[in-house]
């Protein structure tokens, strides 16, 4: 008789603690995508910035493959950077 207390008592236990744990405890953190980020900058500045080199790349006439590389380039050359961690 005094065992199956015992176990009434430690199975109790254990059912009830798994109601005290934090479900988003567990849970994966979701990263934040990247993006390009400058320090100071507001993102709609950023935005701009990426429209402008998106526009002079369009008239600059230049292949698909290339599109993405000169973007990088300018980008980069006006002192952004493709990060997931927060500059700001």
């Amino acid at each position: 008789m005094n065992v199956k207390v015992f176990s009434f008592v430690i199975m109790s236990s254990i059912i009830l603690s798994g109601c005290t744990t934090d479900p988003t405890m567990y849970r994966n953190v979701q990263q934040q995508q990247p993006t390009w980020q400058k320090v100071g900058v507001s993102q709609d500045d950023v935005n701009s910035a990426l429209q402008r080199c998106r526009y002079d790349i369009g008239m600059a006439n230049v292949s698909p493959e290339k599109e993405n590389t000169l973007l990088t380039a300018c980008l980069e050359s006006k002192g952004y950077r493709y990060t997931n961690a927060r500059l700001n």
